[in-house]
């Protein structure tokens, strides 16, 4: 997460603080990279015009939260007779050391660095200056993320609408990696690759003491394993065959959620695509709603909150749906369409799906938790997965 200068994201789930002094090693320092001078002697070397500027110039500041990374804001000390000219175009930036252990196991590094310079050419992630073994150097956006209590205002769900099919066309362009559109959905892929971290992460958290191994049976996580065949057909059954029915395969953020949607002077952007690549379209508009419900900002145990009544309700999924397509299609679309009507049940599927994997992503991260300032993963596990039994219930009955 990239914030405004002085605070910084807790847990990596979004809660915000105000920005600490560099701090000792932790147990999720990696690498040996994480020493200031360490940091201030790659960054001059890479970031542009910073050759020309002292290296006691350059100021080390962490971004505490990061549980798969470490984020460092890395900036230009004005005055005291630094080169101001060599400095203007880039006065700070990020720092990210990637993470050793199960956290990173989640998505493909290799990959991940491919999309994310990929999109910093096209203008949609960061600028990526540059990066090496196990580092990278980004552009620094100077925003605020959305707050959950202003994802249904009628123009954030405009905007957001239309910048998530934005993102879904780019991998239309000719110049779009190979590599990267050929993969097939992520969210079908990662039932079973996630699934199997999570069934290897709950048998280490099984062992490791005797209050995990009960919370991990009323998760009942023999029974969440199970549920992926079902789930992975019923997203795509009934396929309408319909160009924007929700089944399109496209470039897709895979985390659309407050905490990754800057308001910033250009408008909104978003940031942290280390989960993205090709998916079914109504992937990310199901996360958003699902996301409506959840609010990461909170100082209590568990450390965020769920509201299950606040999901978008008809009109507000119609509006969305209906900016989504209008933007996608390049055509004019009316709420009451038909096209809007076959995306918003799609959306209602690929919701659970959404529910399923941020469990098994949960019980993943789950061996971490002690690291990471008390952000109870088991905890929203079982509200993930309470989420997702109560929707497969509606959905199942409506059907």
């Amino acid at each position: 997460l990239r914030a405004d200068a002085g605070l910084r994201p807790r847990m990596g789930l979004g809660h915000l603080e105000p920005a600490s002094p560099l701090e000792p090693a932790s147990p999720l320092e990696a690498h040996g990279l994480s020493a200031p001078d360490t940091i201030r002697a790659i960054c001059r070397t890479k970031v542009p015009g910073w050759s020309l500027v002292a290296e006691d110039r350059l100021c080390v500041g962490r971004m505490e939260g990061g549980l798969s990374n470490q984020l460092f804001k890395v900036s230009v000390r004005a005055g005291d007779g630094c080169d101001g000219q060599a400095s203007s175009h880039v006065p700070c930036a990020l720092f990210r050391i990637y993470g050793n252990g199960h956290a990173t196991a989640l998505y493909d590094q290799d990959l991940e660095v491919l999309i994310f310079k990929t999109l910093g050419q096209y203008q949609i992630a960061p600028r990526c200056y540059a990066a090496g073994d196990g580092w990278r150097i980004e552009e620094f956006f100077s925003a605020q993320p959305l707050r959950t209590h202003q994802l249904r205002n009628p123009a954030t769900i405009a905007q957001v609408a239309a910048q998530v099919a934005r993102v879904h066309k780019v991998s239309q362009r000719g110049d779009f990696p190979a590599r990267i559109r050929e993969r097939p959905p992520a969210s079908a892929t990662r039932l079973w690759t996630w699934g199997a971290d999570c069934a290897r992460a709950a048998d280490r958290l099984a062992a490791s003491s005797a209050e995990a191994n009960t919370r991990l049976a009323q998760l009942d996580v023999e029974a969440i394993l199970g549920e992926r065949e079902w789930l992975r057909e019923f997203v795509v059954d009934e396929d309408p065959g319909a160009l924007g029915s929700g089944l399109d395969v496209v470039f897709s953020h895979n985390d659309v959620q407050e905490n990754n949607i800057l308001e910033s002077s250009a408008g909104l952007r978003f940031i942290d695509f280390e989960y993205s690549g090709m998916d079914h379209q109504a992937y990310d508009i199901a996360n958003f709603f699902n996301e409506c419900t959840l609010d990461y900002i909170s100082d209590r145990y568990p450390y965020y909150t769920h509201r299950p009544s606040d999901f978008p309700v008809e009109w507000e999924q119609r509006l969305f749906c209906a900016m989504y397509l209008s933007e996608y299609l390049e055509a004019r679309v009316r709420f009451d369409d038909a096209c809007v009507t076959r995306l918003m049940a799609r959306a209602q599927r690929f919701a659970l799906m959404s529910h399923y994997l941020w469990v098994v992503w949960a019980i993943v991260r789950a061996p971490s938790t002690p690291c990471v300032d008390e952000f109870d993963h088991l905890h929203y596990a079982q509200t993930r997965w309470s989420a997702y039994r109560s929707m497969k219930q509606r959905l199942v009955s409506s059907a």
